[in-house]
């Protein structure tokens, strides 16, 4: 079984809303579905609300994946890792354990730079990656994802 790609892009700016739904976007253009996970209902709300909103021209079909109607859109958001549906691509807003990640063929985790906290969460957090052996890992900017006009669940180059 081929190794799940991992991408790690780096933010130089406290901006995560915008370019999870950034990359939520283009992979829906792409017609690659996308599970959105975060570890706080009310950052699930706020994701919500920003997808509803962030540009007029666009429209991504999604939802808030809860206990009572798990999700079927194109783009579903969780706030439990029970609650995650089986998709294509993952975006951590927040981190998972390692085995979670398995389950998909591309992730997309965030290397918060602007913070120094949070940078060496996400070195450590690349780290475990790379030791598993178990991802095929990549570090990128934004603007290079943005900028392709295909995303490819089987090579990012």
């Amino acid at each position: 079984m081929k190794k799940p790609i991992v991408l790690f892009v780096e933010l130089k700016i406290a901006s995560k809303n915008k370019y999870v739904c950034d990359i939520a976007e283009k992979l829906f253009d792409n017609n690659i579905s996308v599970s959105i996970f975060t570890n706080e209902l009310k950052s699930a709300n706020q994701l919500n609300d920003l997808l509803w909103t962030w540009k007029q021209d666009s429209f991504i079909p999604h939802s808030i994946s809860t206990a009572e109607n798990g999700s079927s859109d194109p783009v579903s958001i969780s706030s439990s890792i029970d609650l995650i549906p089986q998709t294509e691509a993952l975006i951590l807003f927040d981190p998972l354990p390692l085995n979670e990640l398995e389950k998909f063929k591309l992730v997309f985790d965030f290397a918060e730079v602007y913070h120094s906290e949070k940078k060496q969460e996400s070195r450590q957090r690349f780290k475990q990656m790379r030791d598993s052996e178990k991802f095929d890992l990549h570090f990128t900017q934004l603007g290079a994802i943005l900028a392709k006009k295909t995303i490819s669940l089987e090579q990012v180059n």
